[in-house]
């Protein structure tokens, strides 16, 4: 009995990972590793090149982009899973304000792991009370999970566009009477600040298209 006991108290302490102390050479490989993490990560968060759309054509590229960006982004997921199970949270103590959004970033773009995006964000807002993390990046990815669980946002993060490709909240808001007050509490632009910024790249990305609907501006938020 007491063997058993005493095993099952090593694996507990074992299982711990938020207290895993990183070495200086450890510290080294994570970082790096972070880094070809979120630059192939923002590689293929944008919109296909323009040598790949030459190289595939108009009509191929999209669908040879997003299953590239599927695979590579279910390869920085199984990285991130990794080190997390060996390290705990990355936050600002472990690898430094700029590296914790390397960590964080893939978690954000895990649509197809929402439980693992809600464990993330549990351990998120542990380490932002600590002042360990970046309250910001908290809100998103709460504002995601709330989205991949078909609820209303708190932050308004997350965005789709109306008819007239203006920007709005995806599944709408929890409380649109407070939404700016939260905003600021947590480091996020103004709503009409973010979302005229949204609306204006939307409609800078699908001009040709806009045009042929007889819109020739963005619709701006007064």
């Amino acid at each position: 009995m007491k063997k058993t006991l005493f095993l099952f108290i090593s694996l507990s302490f074992i299982g711990c990972n938020s207290t895993k102390k990183i070495s200086d050479s450890e510290r080294v490989k994570i970082i790096s590793e972070l880094d070809y993490i979120a630059k192939i990560d923002q590689e293929y968060a944008k919109i296909p090149s323009e040598e790949m759309t030459r190289k595939y054509g108009k009509d191929k590229v999209w669908k040879i982009f997003e299953a590239k960006r599927d695979s590579v982004g279910k390869d920085n997921q199984n990285k991130i899973k990794k080190m997390y199970a060996q390290y705990g949270f990355l936050g600002f103590k472990q690898v430094g304000k700029e590296n914790t959004t390397k960590f964080w970033i893939s978690v954000q773009h895990a649509d197809d792991d929402v439980d693992f995006q809600k464990e993330i964000l549990k351990a998120l807002k542990k380490e932002m009370k600590k002042n360990n993390a970046h309250k910001n990046e908290y809100a998103l990815l709460e504002d995601r999970v709330a989205i991949n669980s078909d609820q209303k946002q708190r932050f308004g993060t997350q965005v789709t566009y109306n008819k007239v490709g203006q920007a709005v909240p995806k599944n709408g808001l929890t409380d649109s009477v407070n939404v700016e007050k939260l905003r600021t509490e947590y480091g996020l632009p103004s709503f009409k600040e973010y979302y005229n910024f949204m609306t204006t790249s939307h409609f800078e990305m699908n001009k040709e298209l806009f045009l042929k609907k007889g819109i020739t501006e963005p619709k701006l938020y007064q």
